[in-house]
């Protein structure tokens, strides 16, 4: 099960896995942010967060990245 991260600590977690990953800052609405991938399966694949400095990402956006990507479980911990 993940627990609550940072936006920060997600998008360092997702670099050190695979470096493919790309980050868009001006690309998501408001304080959203845009996670995409290049080759997942064959496929791009994107997904917005919430980008807010002093909240966590709650463990449903995780479990949601781990599915949309085909991450590891215990990736975030």
């Amino acid at each position: 099960m993940p627990k609550p991260r940072k936006p920060d600590e997600v998008f360092h977690i997702l670099r050190a896995h695979d470096s493919q990953f790309v980050f868009y800052e001006k690309r998501g609405k408001g304080s959203h942010r845009i996670i995409f991938h290049p080759n997942i399966d064959g496929h791009k694949r994107s997904f917005a967060i919430p980008y807010h400095k002093g909240r966590d990402l709650q463990k449903g956006y995780l479990r949601a990245l781990i599915r949309r990507f085909n991450l590891p479980d215990d990736i975030f911990g």
